[in-house]
């Protein structure tokens, strides 16, 4: 059996609030600090041998905040958010004024289908989050942590629970919290 540890990085700043920043710089805001500060026990708690973590700054300064200190940290490009290209930085409201409504459409009824206008193919991202997750169970060791954003959580927790793309939302974690998932022969189980 393997124990993984989802750790959503914490609440970004207010300038970037409601807006979708996947390769956006964002720092944290203040209460996304103490919100990460806050799950150090319960992480350690589990004795992870192991952190991954995406290389966007928003999830470094998480890292840092709940890492257990002297176990290794890897940062792994395929768990970047997702590249939202000319969308980056905007309001869904900005988008909705500047997308076509095939483009709005597709990505509220296909979104395995979605190409972002300048940047990334859902298609393409989904295969990044999906090879890592195929790495993460080949590693040899029991517990490990993986400090990420709420679209690549979506994108593991939806595959593990079998829902399709189109309702990933429904397992989107909340900003600076902890999901704890075991794998044992082939099944992901959700722990409580």
């Amino acid at each position: 059996m393997k124990r993984i540890l989802l750790i959503r990085h914490g609440e970004v700043a207010e300038s970037f609030r409601g807006r979708f920043i996947g390769t956006t710089e964002a720092p944290l805001s203040d209460s996304g600090r103490a919100e990460c500060r806050a799950l150090r026990q319960r992480v350690a708690d589990f004795s992870p041998e192991l952190f991954f973590c995406s290389p966007l700054r928003r999830a470094i300064e998480s890292l840092e905040l709940v890492k257990v200190p002297h176990v290794r940290s890897v940062f792994d490009p395929r768990l970047r958010e997702i590249d939202f290209g000319r969308w980056e930085g905007l309001l869904f409201d900005e988008i909705a004024g500047i997308a076509t409504p095939e483009e709005l459409r597709v990505w509220a009824e296909e979104p395995e289908r979605m190409v972002f206008p300048g940047g990334e193919a859902f298609a393409a991202f989904a295969a990044r989050v999906d090879a890592f997750t195929r790495d993460l169970v080949r590693e040899s060791i029991e517990c490990a942590a993986v400090v990420t954003h709420g679209g690549v959580l979506m994108r593991m927790i939806s595959g593990w629970k079998g829902l399709p793309t189109r309702r990933q939302h429904e397992v989107l974690p909340p900003r600076g919290s902890l999901s704890v998932f075991e794998y044992n022969h082939g099944v992901w189980n959700h722990v409580p």
